[in-house]
């Protein structure tokens, strides 16, 4: 049964996305917002994006979904582990636009050490690190500081994953100007999700409003308890 889901599911996801990378106009006018963000960015979005950070690439499925619809925006894509960063590296060569940043992104300049997990979607530094597992040391970098010496400090679109580490990388935006951020929260208190309400209380504090929740998932035990989402936030200006 749960292979023919699989199955079933992954059939029609193909399906969205070829219908999404279509650029028809009729399909950017009909599709319903709430599918996919990189797609509803694309629609709401007047000016192309110059700046795009993808904080926790991973091997960089993202960066390129988002360079699809932003063709000339630059994004950096951070990813700290070596192994997994060579992927990134690797996937997007023949993009010049999406430039690879072997750091971590967070609230202070160190290096630390990361534990490293056969499955590299889930690293996290919110782990403790088990002196008998492979880890390794990584080098955290504040985004401000990052963006210091470029030609824009503006971000237009701050897309954050990176396993319960999400407001580490928020108080190392500093006083940097972004229109959007795109991030994973838990509805459960969970040491490698940031708990729902405390980012949103955060989020609204700075400015922000909550524009769309996407892929809510539910609680493997109890299917009636919420696990996690994506959320969108925008700058409470825009909406002006």
């Amino acid at each position: 049964m749960n292979s023919w889901k699989y199955y079933v599911g992954n059939t029609l996801n193909i399906i969205e996305r070829s219908l999404i990378f279509s650029k028809n106009k009729y399909i950017d006018k009909t599709y319903p917002y709430g599918r996919n963000w990189i797609y509803d960015l694309k629609r709401i979005i007047r000016n192309n994006p110059s700046t795009i950070i993808d904080a926790g690439a991973n091997v960089g499925s993202v960066s390129k979904d988002l360079n699809n619809f932003f063709p000339d925006s630059t994004i950096y894509s951070f990813e700290p582990v070596n192994k997994t960063y060579q992927l990134l590296a690797a996937n997007v060569s023949h993009l010049k636009q999406i430039i690879p940043v072997s750091l971590a992104l967070g609230a202070e300049n160190k290096k630390t050490l990361i534990q490293i997990n056969p499955e590299n979607t889930i690293n996290s530094l919110k782990v403790e690190v088990n002196p008998t597992q492979e880890s390794e040391e990584i080098e955290i970098v504040r985004l401000d500081d990052f963006m210091k010496n470029k030609v824009n400090s503006k971000i237009d679109i701050l897309k954050i994953d990176v396993e319960g580490f999400e407001f580490e990388v928020l108080e190392g935006c500093g006083a940097l100007e972004i229109d959007y951020i795109f991030l994973e929260v838990g509805y459960n208190k969970n040491p490698t999700k940031v708990y729902f309400t405390e980012v949103d209380n955060y989020l609204k504090s700075k400015g922000y409003c909550l524009l769309n929740i996407y892929d809510l998932m539910r609680n493997n035990e109890n299917r009636m308890m919420l696990d996690y989402s994506n959320n969108l936030y925008i700058k409470a200006d825009l909406l002006a």
